[in-house]
């Protein structure tokens, strides 16, 4: 890109576009022009290694060849077609594919175009469902305080962070909050002796004091991503199952962020759940296509598939979107699933995982309640190093982008979550850059 062409680009985005999830003000943001593997260039021709994999979509890296060419032929051939009034062989194809990576109970999946989208789907299926079954009263739905479910109308009641819900009222009703499965004193950094993490026993009493009779279901991620890389210990979602199928409550499990390899497994729920047990409902997206098109799948069991054909008005779904599991994006999706099962990345997810983990684990030298590293946490390549403040964070994910490595600053953590090639070497040099922001941040502060 030459130097006008960047200055025409710049000028255009600081004229017109509006950036979301992002402070209105001046300076240059990064301009990113091309991308291959885990690496990335931008206008000024500065390299930098992705270990945030854009915002943990890009899972098999950058310009794939074998990706880009199924993008390239499918739209030649047909670009897409409303799967309200047809099928297309991508679509019918990925929804088969899917069912062949989860429990024998899933099996039938509505594609619609984000992660957003999903849970909006997600909640009117379940809803729905209990109301066709004469169940009319069961429309609560329940989450974690500090889940995130995306920025329409039912991820933001779903959440109860002030950060994504002021501002958005009036709210609908029928939504209530778990606590999440976190220590508050670790949390909060504060100074205490032992942890206290909520889990089955208060989630029950929550549900009791609801009414049971009156939840439709229970909505969570298995990691919390943009809550913090909140990693829930063993069994909790064992926990919630076993609370679900007590009451007669759906679970939905939120596995945007997480699903497609991402934790060291196809999808997260399996270091919990063991099959055949799984959700009633599984929500993905950002994996799906490796963020080469939009596309997000909600995936619910057959008998809930089923129940619709009973619907009143219409003898099926009343929901939908044009471009909902558009032929193009369907066809990179597909393309992904290749990749991830021939390369082995789910595997190889775990293992690079591990030993980032490993590596980063020095920081615990620069623990600090009030000035440096709180704690280093995550599963598979979805890692989070929290900070003791935003403005930490900050300091630090803009001293690795000066050194060449980009990494996700949200609220006080870090978010490492690199595409699943990432090799041994790139991840060697990608935590020793991190480590040295980290240094360099604390030098800072402590002087």
């Amino acid at each position: 890109m030459t130097i006008s062409e960047s200055a025409a680009v710049r000028a255009a985005d600081t004229g017109h576009l509006w950036h979301p999830w992002s402070p209105i003000r001046g300076g240059e943001r990064l301009l990113p022009v091309e991308g291959h593997g885990c690496r990335v260039r931008d206008d000024q021709g500065h390299t930098y290694l992705d270990l945030r994999a854009g915002t943990l979509n890009a899972t098999v890296g950058y310009g794939h060849p074998r990706v880009v060419e199924a993008l390239r032929e499918q739209a030649a051939r047909l670009m897409t077609w409303d799967l309200a009034e047809v099928t297309t062989v991508p679509a019918a194809i990925l929804a088969e594919r899917i069912a062949s990576l989860l429990p024998a109970a899933l099996t039938r999946t509505l594609f619609c175009n984000s992660g957003s989208e999903a849970t909006e789907a997600a909640v009117k299926i379940a809803r729905m469902w209990h109301r066709l079954a004469g169940r009319t009263e069961r429309t609560v739905i329940l989450s974690y305080a500090d889940g995130y479910h995306g920025t329409t109308t039912a991820g933001i009641a779903a959440t109860a962070s002030p950060f994504r819900r002021e501002g958005s009222g009036p709210l609908p009703d029928g939504y209530a909050h778990l606590t999440t499965p976190r220590c508050a004193e670790c949390a909060a950094g504060a100074r205490h002796a032992n942890c206290r993490v909520p889990g089955g026993e208060e989630w029950e009493e929550h549900i009791l004091a609801i009414g049971p009779e009156v939840i439709a279901a229970i909505l969570v991620e298995p990691v919390l991503s943009v809550g913090g890389v909140i990693v829930p210990q063993p069994g909790r979602l064992g926990e919630l199952r076993g609370l679900c199928d007590r009451y007669g409550i759906l679970l939905i499990v939120d596995e945007v962020a997480t699903g497609f390899g991402r934790t060291g497994r196809m999808f997260a729920f399996e270091h919990d759940l063991e099959a055949p047990v799984g959700p009633d409902i599984l929500t993905t997206a950002k994996g799906l296509t490796g963020g080469y098109a939009p596309l997000a799948a909600v995936t619910v069991r057959s008998d809930i598939y089923s129940a619709f054909a009973q619907d009143p008005l219409l003898g099926g779904l009343r929901h939908g979107h044009t471009t909902g599991g558009h032929a193009t994006a369907c066809a990179a999706a597909l393309a992904v699933l290749d990749v991830l099962e021939e390369d082995k990345l789910v595997p190889a997810a775990a293992e690079r995982g591990a030993q980032l983990l490993a590596r980063l684990g020095v920081l615990s030298e620069y623990r600090d309640r009030e000035r440096g590293v709180r704690e280093v946490r995550g599963l598979g390549l979805m890692i989070g190093v929290e900070m003791s403040s935003v403005e930490l964070a900050t300091q630090v994910s803009q001293a690795a982008q000066v050194r060449g490595v980009l990494v996700r600053s949200f609220g006080p953590v870090l978010t490492v979550a690199p595409p699943l090639i990432l090799t041994e070497e790139e991840a060697e040099f990608g935590a020793g850059v991190l480590i040295e922001a980290v240094r360099a941040v604390s030098a800072g502060v402590q002087s």
